[in-house]
Formats: structure tokens, C-alpha cells, sequence
């Protein structure tokens, strides 16, 4: 009933107006009217959540390799990418490109382009169109051109002559009024949104205008205001947001790690398990969301596992108990014997032991059956600083007494 009653407006004003007073009449009808039927809706079928794809992801939207034919009031309203420079978004597209028509309603020119602000009856854009080459051969330097062009096919011999007649037309410019299609990427200078023209035309049909507007709406209803990305990359991407809205684990394990780390220093335990960790007063408040024991068991899981990776803690033989590493710890205590032992070694009496064979000789023990490097780096950091060890290299260490 809408797009009907649009066409009957267009009709109307084809039998009532001459054709060269068109344009505006006509493009005020369509645009109002798509958006009092928006407003009507409230809601669009399939509309598009607002937010963002991953940035790998971009590459699989259509948005993101075309010129995107929009309202320059939007284009003026698209946000800007933090992640990528260049890019904007609307709503979940990714768009640095951009297709708009309009009317000059003002005209700069300088040494090396011409700016022009260009209204389409939604909004004011400037769009920078740089001059070629051929801007600076004269009419003589242009027929000698064209007579070169001689010998070239027909089909190629009246491309050329197109070409090289219709960039000495855009010689002096466009004038205000005139209707032009402009095609270019969107930049940012001296905190003005503005369009760096690619490839720009002057329209000698004012009912262009009314053909883009009437295309448009149907663009932005069945593909701006839609998801366009593969069935099975949406799925992925919806099970991610349902993730987020629940508490998201990238946030929790950071804040369960700090009251681990503050925990171990205040008191430091020689072991901890899971179980005690969860009758911590700051982890009981910060997994108090969760109902289910395996999930929060997961999650100080997970901490205790970043805390591994950074040599604070290591796994025993024991399920689900840790070791912790503090100083005077009882694998600082072993690794001294171990370089008591070794350093008097002819192999190690210059240099020291590497700390891989330091690593090695821990393992031979059952209760460090699975220690990691970390952990033996963390001990042997912990009595350097204690003045018990001596770095002779970067990976060598030497007891200081014998």
C-alpha cells in the first residue's frame, strides 16, 4: 500500500508539473513518506540488532566492498570505527564507501580539486573531487589527442573521444544547481565529515534524483536494515551475544586471578584446592550469579590455571590441589641441592646450570612430576633476589656458595 501510494504521487505530479520541476516535489514525497511509514511500524521484520560484528568478520558483509547508495543524512550519522580506521557503521554494517546524488548548492575551487556541498534534501555533505591530468592540456592539446585516436577501432575510437569530451566539461567544474552523482570514500578533514570522490558526474536528467529515491527505501528494508551475513556465521555470532548478556568468562577469571594473587600474599598457604578457593569471602560474592557448583568450579579452574602459566602455583598429584610458590618454599629449598650437587660438576663449574637442567632435575621428584618452567623460573627469580643465586646468562644460574 505504501510503494502505491508513492507511485500514484509520481504519476500525479508527471501530469501536473513540467518535467525540469520533478526533482524536489517528488523526492520530498518519497522520503517523507518512508519515514512517517517507519515511524508507523515501530518495528521492522528481521531488523537489525545494533550490536557490532567482530572485525574479521567485515570481509563477509556486502556493505563493506561496494559503494553503499545512502541518505547523506545518514552517512552524516554513521559511527565511526574505533578498531579500523576508515571505517563507520550502520547499525551492524561495516561502510567506507559511499554512493549518494544530490544538488551543488555550493562550489570552492582550489589549485588541485574542487569542493562541493552537495544536498539531497536530507542533509548537506562536502565532496572533494581531485582534477586529472587532462584539467591541465588546453582545446588544442585535447584534438591532437582525438586525432591520435585515428587509428584505433571504432568501438575504442568513440570511448576515448567520450572520455577525453567529458573531463574537458569537468575542466571548469560544476555549477550551483547542478544535479551530480558522486561515488567515493568517506574521510575526515579538519573535523568535517566530507567524501573524497572516486568517480563523479554531472546528471543531465533531473529525474535521476527521483529514480534514487524511489530505489532507496527498497534498500535500506531488504538489505541495510537486515542481517546479509551467512546462516552459520549468525548462529556463531548469536551464541557469542547470549554469552555476553550471562556473566562473560573474559571478565570474571581477570578479577577471580587478583583475589587469588591478594589471597596467596596475605596468607600464604603452602596449597590450595578448589574447594577452599570458593569459601573465599570476595570469590563467594564475585560467583554468586551462577547457580550451578560446576560452573563456578570452572571458573576458579580457569583462574588457577592463568596462575600456573605465571609460575605462581603448580598442579600436584592430588586432584584439584595447587601448590603454591612463595618464598622459603619447599622447591626453592630442593632446587638449592640440586645446584649444590651439579655446580661442582666440571660441565657446570664455569657457567652455571641452565635452567632447562634445573627443570629436568626438579621432574625427577613425585611431588613436581608436573611442574612447569615458570614455576622453576619463578623460584630461582625469587633466590636470586635473595642474593642465594647468582644469573651468570640469561638462561644460566650459579650458587653463590659453595
Amino acid at each position: 500500500m505504501y510503494w502505491l501510494n508513492f507511485y500514484c504521487c509520481v504519476s500525479i505530479s508527471y501530469m501536473i508539473f513540467p518535467r525540469e520541476s520533478l526533482t524536489w516535489d517528488c523526492y520530498c514525497i518519497c522520503y517523507e513518506m518512508d519515514v512517517e511509514e517507519m515511524e508507523v511500524d515501530g518495528t521492522e521484520n528481521h531488523s537489525l540488532r545494533n550490536d557490532k560484528i567482530p572485525k574479521t568478520l567485515c570481509g563477509l558483509d556486502f556493505c563493506f566492498h561496494v559503494f553503499n547508495k545512502m541518505y547523506i543524512d545518514d552517512i552524516i550519522a554513521l559511527e565511526q570505527c574505533d578498531v579500523i580506521p576508515g571505517m563507520y557503521w550502520y547499525k551492524r554494517h561495516p561502510i567506507y564507501k559511499v554512493d549518494i546524488m544530490g544538488v551543488v548548492v555550493k562550489r570552492q575551487e582550489n589549485v588541485r580539486c574542487f569542493i562541493y556541498a552537495v544536498d539531497d534534501g536530507t542533509g548537506v555533505i562536502t565532496c572533494c573531487c581531485w582534477k586529472s591530468r587532462l584539467h591541465e592540456q588546453s582545446s588544442e592539446d585535447i584534438e591532437t589527442s582525438l586525432q591520435r585516436c585515428r587509428n584505433l577501432p571504432e568501438v575504442l575510437r568513440k570511448k576515448m573521444s567520450g572520455v577525453l569530451m567529458s573531463e574537458a566539461k569537468k575542466k571548469e567544474g560544476y555549477s550551483l544547481g547542478d544535479l551530480v552523482h558522486i561515488r567515493g570514500k568517506i574521510k575526515i578533514f579538519r573535523g568535517e565529515r566530507e567524501v573524497v570522490a572516486s568517480y563523479h558526474n554531472k546528471l543531465e536528467d533531473p529525474n535521476m534524483e527521483i529514480v534514487r529515491m524511489s530505489e532507496l527505501p527498497i534498500l535500506y528494508r531488504t538489505l541495510y536494515d537486515m542481517d546479509t551475513l551467512p546462516k552459520k556465521v549468525l548462529e556463531e555470532l548469536s551464541e557469542m551475544s547470549g554469552q555476553k548478556k550471562g556473566i562473560c568468562h573474559g571478565e570474571i577469571v581477570p578479577e577471580l586471578k587478583k583475589i587469588l594473587v591478594t589471597f596467596i600474599e596475605d596468607q600464604q598457604p603452602e596449597e590450595i584446592s578448589v574447594e577452599h578457593v570458593s569459601k573465599i569471602p570476595g570469590v563467594t560474592v564475585l560467583l554468586k550469579e551462577m547457580k550451578t557448583s560446576e560452573e563456578k568450579n570452572t571458573q576458579i579452574q580457569s583462574a588457577l590455571d592463568v596462575l600456573e602459566g605465571e609460575g605462581r602455583v603448580f598442579t600436584k598429584q592430588k586432584n584439584h590441589v595447587y601448590g603454591v610458590i612463595n618464598p622459603g618454599c619447599s622447591m626453592e629449598r630442593l632446587i638449592m641441592d640440586i645446584l649444590k650437587r651439579d655446580c661442582v660438576k666440571e660441565k657446570f663449574q664455569n657457567e652455571g646450570c641452565h635452567y632447562l637442567h634445573i627443570v629436568d632435575e626438579v621432574r625427577k621428584s613425585p611431588d613436581y612430576s608436573a611442574i612447569t618452567n615458570s614455576c622453576v623460573l619463578t623460584c630461582l627469580n625469587n633466590l636470586e633476589y635473595q642474593s642465594d643465586v647468582i644469573r651468570t646468562s640469561f638462561t644460566k644460574y650459579f650458587l653463590c656458595t659453595i
